[in-house]
């Protein structure tokens, strides 16, 4: 098996850089559904804000933070499939990257975070049930 080097790892985007889904695939390789998106062969995880869910994102660019609801519509957790996950976000080794997603296909990438903290809560999903939600505390790196 070969190991991945850093001049492997796919590039961190420039601030305000617009992509399509298939954009993103192409260049991180990752998953092209879900707000959490991230692939085994490097460390970059994408965590997309979409409008089209029901899960809102807190962003307070005064404060240099990030509160990211864990995405799925089953109740959320570290173990699973949806651990695998929510897992990736606090992994010490994920270089974790916010994008906005205003509309279908178009997704605008905003700043690096950092996970800090994690808490729970319940939240109605997409079909009416009410289901717990991991919500990420996330810090800013580059506003």
């Amino acid at each position: 098996m070969t190991k991945i080097t850093k001049l492997e790892y796919p590039p961190i985007p420039r601030k305000g850089t617009a992509f399509t889904e298939g954009d993103l695939y192409d260049l991180f390789r990752t998953q092209t559904m879900g707000g959490i998106r991230y692939t085994n062969k490097h460390d970059r995880v994408l965590l997309v804000d979409s409008r089209s869910s029901n899960y809102t994102d807190l962003v307070d660019l005064e404060k240099g933070t990030v509160i990211y609801t864990g995405t799925g519509e089953e109740p959320q957790s570290f173990e699973g499939r949806t651990g695998k996950f929510n897992e990736r976000v606090r992994s010490p080794e994920s270089v974790l990257l916010y994008f906005h997603k205003p509309h279908a296909n178009y997704l605008v990438f905003k700043f690096r975070v950092k996970y800090t903290s994690h808490y729970t809560s319940t939240e109605e999903n997409k079909a009416g049930k009410i289901r717990r939600v991991i919500k990420f505390k996330l810090k800013i790196l580059d506003i």
